[in-house]
């Protein structure tokens, strides 16, 4: 009763602080997007690092994530949060200054390992909301995710065309940790505890990601769902690590300026879109034919826009892919996810869900590296090619998934 009192009596703060906390993190993780490439290629590196670079940050969440959540289980929601945010000062401060690839590589990895704002803000919101109202609150911190990513690549864009001096990309940069700072100093005030003192002791262990993929993988109902949810997110990581390069050799510009400012407002585009679909349409459009066949349709859209993607020789063109690719995204993610829930036990929706993550989390670190070799060792479109065939087996696993699966 003493645990509930005190969800009633955070949650209508919690819910706008942490909405706050989560968004503001995103446009600082937004800000670094449309350059991130660039800047890895401006200390002589090529597609293959840029890709390592990627899955070095992948690598760091898919570790520590499950970490920072054993230890926010015990010691509560807010350490884990002001950890988080001060480790991305850090790490945006190290990434921004870093005058060698070794230090860029530091600084990438301290934001990986410090990434916990998001699971540890939806464990927090667990924490004050009654079940019947937890989709409510999940559906908060998504919103918040979308819109940090609509502006923070727009953001960067532009920070990075009014850079001056030898490192045009150290002012965006700087301007993530600082607006990390400002969510630190924010979160330290306003932010409560969510989890209460009496239930840290009886919070239950968590296990690894390997643990919760192993466990996950064990239920025949499970396995298809996880494998579909596998592939597509490879296929769309591949696409996420070279679009950038590709762009710059595809279409490029002499103003090398105006380029990260117009990928920017891309990367904008893709964040509206994904929001406005999966906020209006997919809902709708679910009970009216089902999350299967949405599920099929968006992995067959994802297969025809990666596909397309180098047939693109324009700005034009690569706004269409972009908007193939979006609602893609915006169509399979909470069709899977809905999915998976569905074909868990009651007790299970956790572990499930967990599984799921844990297979995203495993795709998110060999994607980026597996397309920045294929860009560089064989073409700069065979990533995409790679990314569409995958995309095709993860429609043909929608197809042979069992009904009751």
């Amino acid at each position: 009763m003493q645990a509930a009192g005190q969800a009633g009596t955070v949650r209508a703060p919690m819910h706008a602080v942490l909405f706050i906390t989560v968004f503001l993190d995103l446009v600082g993780f937004g800000i670094i997007v449309p350059f991130l490439a660039y800047y890895v290629e401006s200390f002589g590196a090529r597609a293959a690092v840029v890709g390592l670079l990627m899955s070095s940050y992948s690598l760091a969440q898919f570790v520590f994530a499950p970490i920072w959540g054993r230890v926010s289980d015990r010691v509560g929601r807010r350490p884990i949060l002001l950890l988080g945010l001060a480790g991305s000062v850090a790490g945006f401060t190290m990434f921004g200054l870093a005058g060698t690839l070794a230090m860029l590589f530091i600084g990438r990895i301290v934001m990986g390992i410090f990434g916990a704002t998001i699971p540890t803000a939806q464990a927090a919101v667990a924490d004050v909301t009654e079940p019947h109202d937890r989709a409510r609150g999940m559906g908060m911190i998504g919103a918040a995710i979308g819109l940090g990513f609509i502006f923070g690549p727009a953001l960067g864009g532009i920070l990075a065309q009014l850079s001056t001096g030898k490192n045009p990309y150290a002012l965006p940069c700087l301007a993530a940790a600082g607006l990390a700072a400002l969510n630190l100093i924010a979160a330290a005030f306003f932010l409560p505890e969510s989890l209460h003192p009496d239930l840290r002791n009886a919070a239950p262990v968590r296990a690894s990601r390997i643990e919760q993929l192993s466990r996950g993988l064990a239920d025949p109902r499970l396995r298809i769902l996880v494998l579909i949810y596998f592939l597509f997110t490879l296929g769309f990581t591949m696409m996420e690590a070279t679009l950038t390069l590709f762009i710059e050799r595809r279409i490029g510009t002499p103003d090398h300026a105006q380029l990260v400012r117009r990928v920017g407002y891309l990367f904008g585009f893709i964040g509206v879109i994904q929001v406005g679909l999966q906020g209006a349409l997919v809902g709708r459009l679910a009970r009216r034919f089902g999350e299967a066949r949405l599920l099929a349709v968006g992995c067959v859209l994802a297969m025809i826009a990666l596909g397309s993607v180098p047939l693109a020789g324009s700005w034009g063109a690569i706004y269409a892919v972009a908007f193939g690719l979006a609602a893609a995204h915006g169509l399979t993610q909470p069709s899977v996810a809905s999915l998976i829930s569905r074909a868990a036990r009651a007790d299970m929706q956790g572990g499930a869900l967990g599984t799921s993550q844990s297979a995203a989390s495993l795709a998110r670190v060999v994607g980026p590296a597996m397309a920045g070799a294929l860009f560089q060792q064989l073409a700069p479109s065979a990533p995409y090619f790679v990314a569409a065939v995958l995309a095709l087996g993860a429609a043909a696993c929608v197809r042979l998934r069992p009904a009751e699966a």
